[in-house]
Order: structure tokens, then sequence, then C-alpha cells
């Protein structure tokens, strides 16, 4: 990243001195791609990681999964998730494994102890090792495999670029983002599969397509985005978990905001009824400033009511306090968000940070 792409974007202070600031960059573009408002540069590129997720999902929804597995919401959402492995998560996978008559041994996202800290204390109380379904993202791979099964494609090697179900995804991500494949940089993710770099504009404008997809192509792909966004809004602690930011956001606000989070700072975030995407990256991947720079960013287009933005930012974006329960300091944003013109005028407004 170059230095002026990224602008403070929040940060805390300890007493009346910063103590640590977070930069980043944030992009809010409609279903058409025109850029409305913007901190930093929204051409920024950064890996989207498992904010793609949704769209990962997207080519085995199109391909009829949902009637030909009669997949449920519940089950769609948990295959778009970063769940945090907690029982309901774990059964749910088990219970589209079984529809598609795979085993456990079939994902090769990797083991890892669940996030939910209950499930995995008890887990290292009884000495129980994780295995790939307590990954975060067996949800995403039991996916990839059941399109793998409907489009006659081999399982092995599902991981690979390669693959033509990897293949699917990176074009429908590219269509659907309005991008060729070669402008798109393609890494391995932690599970695996591959993960997309694109600019966060680009991000903004998948997620302004999941919120609404009626400028997409087809409408086989209208239909599909429709079944991922309304799973992900029904059922959020499915394609998150207790406690969790995604969940808790769209709990407060149901049928009218649309996220999902990415390692190392990302979100993408989609509002229904506007039509509005937004793309956000935090410079340094750390995920608590994440949560303040959304909720201010949703503060200042002021499309959603306050008092559940306010109560969600108590929640998430707590004083500073010590040992002794004292309050020595606070999170607060920092940054404002440049209205974009679209007429010739090179005029622009701009939101203030508070």
């Amino acid at each position: 990243m170059r230095p002026l792409d990224t602008v403070p974007l929040i940060e805390t202070t300890r007493g009346t001195i910063t103590e640590t600031v977070h930069r980043g960059a944030i992009a809010v573009v409609d279903t058409k791609g025109n850029l409305q408002y913007a901190a930093g540069n929204p051409e920024l590129v950064t890996f989207m990681r498992s904010a793609a997720k949704p769209f990962q999902l997207l080519p085995t929804i199109e391909a009829q999964a949902i009637e030909k597995f009669k997949l449920k919401p519940a089950e769609i959402s948990v295959m778009c998730a970063s769940h945090s492995g907690e029982d309901f998560h774990l059964e749910l996978v088990r219970q589209i494994l079984k529809k598609t008559g795979l085993t456990e041994e079939a994902l090769q996202c990797g083991p890892h102890l669940p996030g939910h800290m209950p499930t995995q204390l008890k887990m290292i109380r009884n000495c129980q090792e994780p295995t790939a379904i307590h990954s975060n993202c067996s949800g995403k791979h039991t996916g990839m495999l059941m399109g793998c099964q409907i489009k006659g494609f081999p399982t092995e090697g599902y991981l690979g670029l390669s693959h033509p179900i990897q293949q699917e995804i990176l074009h429908t991500v590219a269509k659907v983002g309005e991008m060729s494949t070669n402008d798109i940089g393609v890494a391995i993710d932690g599970c695996g599969v591959p993960t997309f770099a694109l600019p966060i504009d680009k991000i903004a404008l998948l997620f302004s397509r999941l919120a609404d997809p009626s400028l997409t192509t087809t409408i086989q792909r209208q239909k599909g985005l429709n079944n991922i966004r309304n799973a992900m809004i029904a059922y959020p602690k499915n394609m998150s978990g207790s406690g969790r930011f995604c969940a808790a956001l769209m709990q407060q606000f149901p049928n009218q905001v649309v996220l999902k989070s990415g390692a190392a700072g990302v979100y993408g975030i989609g509002l229904p009824n506007q039509g509005l995407g937004i793309g956000l990256k935090i410079e340094n991947g750390l995920g608590e400033p994440r949560y303040a720079a959304v909720l201010t960013v949703l503060r200042k287009l002021d499309l959603l009511p306050r008092d559940g933005l306010d109560r969600l930012w108590h929640q998430f974006c707590p004083s500073v306090k010590n040992y002794h329960h004292q309050t020595v300091g606070e999170t607060r944003p920092v940054f404002q968000l440049t209205k974009k013109e679209t007429s010739s005028s090179s005029h622009s407004n701009t939101h203030s940070s508070s």
C-alpha cells in the first residue's frame, strides 16, 4: 500500500493523548458502480478473504442446488459463513454433507479450534482434537463440493485454481464485479482455496449487487444472489456466531443490511433498501477497528436508525478501561467521508468525523 492510499480512520486515546491510530480506506458505490462516497483511495487493492464467501457460493446456487438438494435458508447461510464452530454450526454442515452423500473426510479446509471460546475450552478440557469440520470455512468448502457434484466435476483437487469449480467462482466474481479475470489478483487463502485481490470499490460493487441484484446480467443470477442474501439476513448467527458483530448488526436491523467480514481488516456491506455497497479495509489488519469504522460509515450515511447504531457502538467499541474498571480512554472515528459528485462540478461535500 502506498502512503496516500489510506487515511486515519479510527484512533484510541489514553487520557488526552492518542495512543493508537488505525488507517484504512472506504468506498461506497451504487448498483451501477458509481462511486458515491470515499475515504482514502477507493481503488486500493486488497484481498477479499472471507468477504468473498457469498460469491464463492453463487455458482453452486445458480446450478439449482436449492432444488436438487432441498437446501434450506439456514443451510445456505452456513455455506457463506466464517462460523464460530458452535454445535449448531457443525450440525448444519453435517446435515448438508449428508444430503450430498459425502463425509467430513472430503473437506480439505484444514482443522483449527472453534472461535467460540466456550466450545473451544470444552474441547481442550476433553482433549478433543479439532477436525476440518471445526474450520470456520467448512460450510464454504461443503458448498464447493456440492457444486462439483451438481456440475459433474471431480471433487479431488477442488482447492486448486485450475479446478473447474474454482474457475467458475473466479469468473463469477469478475462478472458480478464488472472486471476482467486478468485484473483480479489470486493467492491462497488460509483454508487452501484461491482468494481474490481487487479494489475496494469493486468489493463495494459486489455487495451492492448482493443487496440489490436487479442490474446483474441474468434472472438466474438475480435469483441466486437474492437467495443468498435472504438466507444470510434470516440466519445471521449461522454465517457468523453467538455474540459476533456480523450477526448483531443484521439482528439489529432486520432486512436492512447484509455484511460479511474478511480476515486482515476487510468488510463488505450491502444496504438492500438503498442499493448501496460498502468496501472497507483497515490497513494494519486488526479486527476491532473494523467495527468502529463500519458503524461510523453507517452513521455518516444516516440510512439506519441512530439509536441502534449507538447500541452496537457501546457493545463493540467500548471505552478503554483499566483493571480497576476505570475509564481511561476511548475509541473514536477521525475520518471524513467525501461525497463524490456525479456532475461536472469538482466540488466535494464531506461528512464530519463526529
